[in-house]
């Protein structure tokens, strides 16, 4: 009976490292992908919160003319809808604005309430954003 004497090394065989290497290549592709997304995300949300801020000056001012304008309380002839106009506003593109005042469904003629909206669109993308803003001005 013939014994063969292997002798036993320490370390890694050729498909253990192939093996460990493709594990971590996988690894590594996921945790670029997951950067790229949130590195994405956090861009968009940005631009979000900037617009938000925007649409919110926005709504306040023409809450303030919706009542100052009208005096009288909110009237048939007191309604209107502006826009959409088209701005240039940075970091964001262009960005289109519209405003909408009306009177609240419900609310006696006289009452000097008004209901103001102001919606911003832009194209980011390829696809369509919208913030909208929205409040009761008296």
């Amino acid at each position: 009976m013939i014994h063969k004497n292997y002798q036993l090394d320490d370390g890694f065989t050729a498909v253990e490292l192939l093996i460990t290497l493709f594990v971590a290549s996988i690894f590594l592709f996921a945790g670029y992908q997951l950067y790229t997304q949130v590195s994405f995300d956090g861009i968009e949300t940005e631009k979000m919160a900037k617009l938000s801020n925007i649409t919110y000056e926005r709504v306040q001012q023409a809450g303030v003319a919706a009542t100052a304008n009208n005096p009288y309380g909110c009237k048939s002839t007191s309604l209107s809808t502006v826009g959409p106009n088209s701005e240039q506003i940075s970091g964001i593109g262009t960005v289109r604005f519209t405003t909408v005042t009306s009177c609240p469904s419900g609310v006696d003629s006289s009452a000097n309430l008004f209901l103001v909206k102001v919606t911003a669109s832009y194209t980011s993308n390829g696809a369509d954003k919208q913030v909208q803003h929205a409040l009761y001005a008296n």
